[in-house]
């Protein structure tokens, strides 16, 4: 704020025009902020529903009975034993094939219900070990993508805390924001009431100026007053001292 006196002689009028020039800061609202909590708060109720769903565990085939061990075929046994232990194992499936036909072949040693189940083995041995090797396949595939998701769920929770601080900051900063304001208007407040007083204090000044040269040229004015006044009296003394020397 400043006087009329000062915006007309101070340079401030130009061609009879005064130019006010504002300054306007864009302030941006909450809406992003609002959009991101969204989200995420839809993710926290995704990663809750994702929690509660069972995985499932595939057995191997590999944990079925293994057939018992037969004397007589001593070689064929513990190459059988050997395959079974290992078998998905590319390297074991002609192993696995000699042994069992030396088992399909044998006619001492085992079992009615083991010679069946070999031959049974055997006869269906392409597909069985076909089979098997899918499996080793698709469980591979299986426990790829479940270390994937697995990987992709701990981003995503590790995404979610990450935004809990981040909201924390948020209003960390807001408040700080809110003080920043309040100070602010405090400031404003103190710098109108000292330009306020300021321009008191000037009128004040201006006053005791402009009454300061009144009573300068009144005590001018009394000064030659008294001056004449003492002449006055001092031609006065010395007539009176010269009647009192006369009569004294």
């Amino acid at each position: 704020m400043i006087t009329l006196e000062k915006v007309r002689n101070d340079g401030f009028l130009v061609n009879d025009t005064l130019i006010i020039e504002a300054i306007v800061e864009e302030r941006r609202g909450d809406t992003s902020t609002e959009m991101l909590d969204s989200y995420f708060s839809s993710l926290e109720q995704y990663i809750s529903k994702v929690k509660d769903v069972p995985v499932c565990c595939l057995r191997s085939p590999s944990d079925a009975p293994r057939c018992p061990t037969l004397d007589e075929v001593e070689d064929a046994k513990r190459s059988l034993k050997e395959c079974l232990s290992d078998l998905f194992k590319l390297n074991m499936k002609d192993r696995l094939a000699e042994a069992l036909s030396t088992l399909s072949r044998a006619e001492v040693g085992l079992s009615t219900s083991q010679a069946s189940s070999v031959r049974a083995f055997w006869d269906r041995f392409g597909e069985f070990t076909s089979d098997f090797l899918s499996f080793e396949q698709d469980n591979s595939e299986f426990e790829l993508q479940k270390l994937l998701k697995d990987q992709m769920f701990s981003k995503m929770k590790k995404c979610h805390e990450e935004h809990i601080e981040f909201k924390k900051l948020s209003k960390q900063i807001a408040e700080e924001e809110e003080e920043c304001e309040r100070k602010m208007e405090e400031l404003i407040e103190r710098k109108e009431k000292l330009e306020s007083d300021w321009e008191v204090l000037m009128a004040e000044s201006q006053e005791a100026k402009s009454k300061y040269a009144e009573h300068e040229k009144k005590t001018k004015d009394a000064e030659e007053k008294k001056r004449v006044a003492e002449e006055r009296m001092s031609r006065s003394t010395t007539a009176w001292s010269s009647l009192k020397s006369e009569f004294a």
